[in-house]
């Protein structure tokens, strides 16, 4: 992810340096002027994330807490290698006149979409996946939780034979298995398919004994097993709560500080949207909530308000140099300027 997000600042100041050519600057001066213009967009969409970041540190627990290390350390090598190394390189190319001229390739240059026309048909339809996702959390209740959040055993089985998911939820159903759970997975680093089984607390080996009883040709052996018990798993979902919220309110207020208090409901808002949009769709597709899910989900607050801020620090500076201009058009030029840098960033981080 660190290797994705680090093309990010380096993208902010080539697409101003890139602005600066058009205008017909010098390249030493294109150059001087795209890091100067790229460095609030640097520093306020990687101090937000940093925030993220450090939420997992402080309220995670295993790799939660080392994801949160991980990430907090890529970003200030990020910044330096864009903001220090990149710049000095760049320096030492064009002054000299080593480098007299500097040509980059172009992704959807000067558009002129209209989108804030889409608002309606983007909301219905944001709106019509927010509630069939949140309708699946509240249909399948605790089903959602996997072993980190409710407690129990989960069961790690190498097997000579795959079995169908429907096929073994309809063997435990008849062995009279309650609350258990199958997911066929490749560990990573791992060349083999592993079958994953949850089950309550103290359920794990009785279940897999009824079932290697009832599909002996799939030749099930138990590769691992891991348990908590359902206190810790209540004081992991807390924490995660606690954890997402905090996020929130540290983005709220960073913004609101940095821009204004518009500006800072604004982020909340597209972030919790985001947010809900992302657990709704992995819901659907029949995942279970994890540890390592709430990494992922305070990652998606991370990149959402990363991506919310380039756009705001561009509708901030639109707003400067052009007063007497209508919102709607500041805010829609600011999303085509702001178009291909999106596009670039998400595509290397996808």
């Amino acid at each position: 992810l660190t290797l994705a997000m680090s093309v990010d600042s380096n993208i902010l100041i080539f697409e101003r340096m890139r602005e600066e050519l058009k205008l017909g600057k010098s390249l030493g001066t294109a150059l001087e002027a795209g890091f100067d213009k790229a460095w609030s967009a640097i520093l306020d969409s990687n101090v937000t994330t940093l925030l993220v970041a450090g939420i997992m540190v402080w309220l995670g627990t295993g790799p939660v807490k080392g994801f949160g290390v991980t990430l907090a350390i890529g970003i200030f090598t990020t910044m330096f290698a864009a903001v220090v190394i990149s710049k000095l390189i760049l320096e030492f190319l064009i002054h000299p006149g080593v480098i007299k001229s500097l040509k980059m390739f172009s992704v959807l240059q000067e558009t002129k979409i209209d989108f804030l026309k889409y608002t309606k048909p983007a909301f219905i339809g944001t709106v019509v996946i927010l509630v069939v996702g949140i309708g699946a959390v509240v249909y399948k209740g605790k089903e959602i939780y996997g072993i980190d959040f409710v407690g129990g055993d989960m069961v790690t089985l190498n097997y000579g034979q795959r079995v169908e998911i429907a096929e073994l939820r309809k063997v435990a159903t008849q062995a009279g298995l309650k609350e258990v759970n199958f997911s066929y997975q490749q560990p990573l680093g791992g060349a083999r398919e592993v079958l994953k089984i949850t089950t309550p607390f103290d359920q794990g080996k009785p279940a897999v004994a009824k079932l290697q009883q009832a599909l002996p040709n799939a030749k099930l052996e138990v590769a691992g097993e891991s348990r908590i018990g359902a206190s810790v798993g209540k004081e992991i979902q807390w924490n995660a709560l606690k954890s997402v919220l905090a996020a929130l309110i540290a983005i709220f207020l960073y913004v609101a500080f940095r821009f204004e208090m518009g500006y800072g409901i604004g982020a909340v808002v597209s972030t919790v949207h985001d947010l809900f949009m992302t657990v709704g769709i992995f819901v659907l597709f029949d995942r279970q909530f994890n540890a390592s899910m709430v990494a992922a989900i305070l990652l998606i607050i991370g990149y959402s308000i990363n991506d919310t801020v380039v756009v705001f620090d561009r509708i901030r500076e639109e707003l400067k140099l052009n007063p007497v201009g209508t919102l709607r058009d500041i805010i829609n030029r600011s999303l085509n300027l702001t178009l291909s840098r999106t596009i670039i960033t998400g595509g290397t981080t996808l």
